[in-house]
């Protein structure tokens, strides 16, 4: 089978995929079950690891997931392009082959697999997250957005009105542009997406809220909010089977030290926190988010910042719920969510990305902006941009509908544009999942006291970046527990003196030295332990190093 990064994966084009990838490198990729959508589809993870060097459990791990929200399928197929990367470089690429004989990567491409299977059928519908009815269990009044007529599109309808707020623009009659605030004697219209409208009475169109109104990136428990105060919440933190699998996976892997959750759009890299201010961040771990920000910026020349900070929908409102707030407040895990493609980017409205617009963009922006957009999408996608033909609306009469592919050129890249999107992403999570807390041994001695007496000294090291504990905050809220030492003894050997398990605290990494000037190096990445064991001479001890987060190394040796 050839994996394809030139169109989107439907559920059974995915699970074709992984089942590839898992018969072809069965030795490094194995297919498991996150767990099961409301709807009872599976929810596909691949663990990928080198099972002969280890199990997953003992290794260092990192997560990634895609596709949580319906419409947003660049994530999933930014996923695969991950898995294929490593297919593809394992035992070629040093870094891909250590990272898969002494680590894991946990990967869930499509969270949401009930949203797009929606998202990509024949006859589409744009929902936000899952199809459980959330918050009512029936469709609201007003206007649906769904595809009318059949085309396996949603598009745009577009009703001539002399109050109307949009106009034909004159360099493309595809194009509308916002009629001025001053314009008066010319040909307007009223702008709605495509969908059929309930209970219409003739006159009043308003967007109804979705009958699926849950957005499963505000049911994590971190900062969670109910309905009233929070849309799309749901009835409690997890209360949503697919958000549930993750906690429960997550929260059972304490060897997970970093993630990334992929989205769309914005091309942006973004951080915590989504409701508080970096002053509220332990100082290392915030200089330590900035510094893996700086490299995905580097890879990806996506921008990197804080939710709180740049990237709210409102300014005066916050968001909450989110897997990245979850994952680092009450984990101590390093996340980001990559929000995938921007079309305002692609066709070089660079202002946006520099002055960190993300939002206010779509608010407020000069029509040269639009101009650039059709441009670029003539050029390089020109079937994102449909001519607008009439049609009989069911409720509406004579309407026309056409305008933007909404799906293929905004929420997602335009098939022809998909590959080159996601593929700095893979380097970018093999950059981050390298920089792990990884054990080794420094040294392991026996010194023979006499009488059947031996000491036995062993020191150990953590040569990761990251702390053994991943994060500061891991330790405050103690989800990764200090570095243990573990002495077994052979037959007939008793302990003298210490005891067979000793916590050796946490190893620093790399992380607490960035400081480039007058940065000393001291030996705070190393722990030892040393035991008195009395036995016969030749019997043989077991020694383990011990780590959520750094993974587990063990080792034989003789006393003699």
């Amino acid at each position: 089978m050839e994996i394809r990064f030139d169109t989107y994966y439907d559920n059974d084009d995915l699970a074709a995929a992984l089942r590839h990838l898992a018969e072809t490198q069965p030795a490094i990729f194995e297919l498991r079950t996150l767990g099961t959508s409301h709807e009872g589809r599976e929810i596909p993870l691949v663990v990928v690891t080198n099972r002969e060097s280890g199990k997953d459990r003992d290794k260092p791990g990192f997560w990634v997931d895609a596709n949580i929200h319906a419409t947003e399928v660049a994530g999933t197929m930014a996923a695969v392009h991950l898995l294929v990367t490593i297919a593809d470089g394992y035992g070629k690429d040093p870094k891909i082959t250590r990272i898969v004989d002494e680590q894991v990567i946990y990967v869930a491409p499509r969270l949401n697999p009930d949203g797009a299977a929606l998202a990509l059928c024949d006859k589409p519908r744009m929902i936000r997250s899952g199809t459980r009815p959330y918050p009512e269990n029936e469709r609201a009044d007003g206007l649906h957005e769904e595809d009318v007529d059949g085309d396996g599109r949603v598009l745009q309808m577009r009703i001539e009105d002399p109050a109307g707020d949009w106009k034909v623009s004159d360099r493309d009659p595809r194009l509308l542009v916002k009629r001025a605030m001053y314009e008066e004697g010319g040909t307007y219209y009223r702008l709605l997406p495509e969908g059929n409208v309930e209970n219409f009475d003739g006159f009043d169109i308003q967007l109804a809220p979705d009958l699926e109104g849950l957005d499963f990136n505000r049911n994590f428990p971190s900062g969670w909010k109910p309905e009233g105060e929070q849309l799309g919440a749901g009835d409690f933190p997890g209360s949503e089977p697919e958000i549930r699998a993750v906690l429960e996976f997550v929260s059972a892997h304490p060897n997970i030290f970093g993630a990334i959750t992929f989205h769309t759009f914005s091309r942006v890299i973004l951080r915590p926190f989504s409701s508080k201010p970096d002053d509220e961040m332990d100082t290392t771990d915030l200089w330590v988010y900035q510094a893996i920000g700086e490299r995905g910026t580097e890879l990806t020349k996506y921008p990197c910042c804080s939710v709180n900070h740049d990237f709210r929908y409102h300014p005066k409102q916050v968001i909450g719920g989110a897997f990245d707030d979850w994952a680092y407040e009450h984990l101590g895990v390093f996340a980001f969510t990559i929000e995938l493609w921007d079309l305002a980017t692609a066709s070089g409205i660079t202002e946006k990305a520099e002055k960190k617009k993300f939002i206010e963009w779509f608010r407020i922006h000069p029509v040269e902006d639009d101009y650039k957009i059709l441009d670029f999408v003539n050029e390089n996608a020109p079937k994102a941009l449909v001519p607008w033909r009439e049609f009989d609306h069911p409720q509406l009469g004579k309407i026309e509908i056409g305008g933007w592919d909404w799906m293929y050129s905004w929420r997602n890249p335009p098939h022809a544009l998909l590959e080159a999107e996601v593929q700095p992403h893979a380097t970018f999570v093999l950059d981050f999942a390298s920089a792990a807390p990884r054990l080794r041994w420094v040294d392991t001695r026996v010194t023979n006291l006499g009488d059947g007496r031996f000491n036995v000294h062993a020191v150990v090291e953590n040569i990761g970046f990251f702390s053994t504990s991943g994060s500061m905050h891991a330790r405050k809220v103690k989800r990764a527990r200090p570095v243990t030492m573990v002495l077994g003894l052979g037959d007939g050997a008793t302990l003298e003196r210490g005891k067979p398990r000793k916590e050796i605290g946490h190893l620093e990494g790399r992380s607490t030295k960035m400081d480039v000037t007058f940065s000393y190096s001291p030996t705070d990445n190393r722990g030892q332990a040393e035991w008195v064991v009395r036995a016969a001479d030749g019997t043989k001890v077991s020694l383990e190093a011990r780590s959520d987060r750094a993974g587990t190394i063990r080792k034989e040796i003789v006393l003699e």
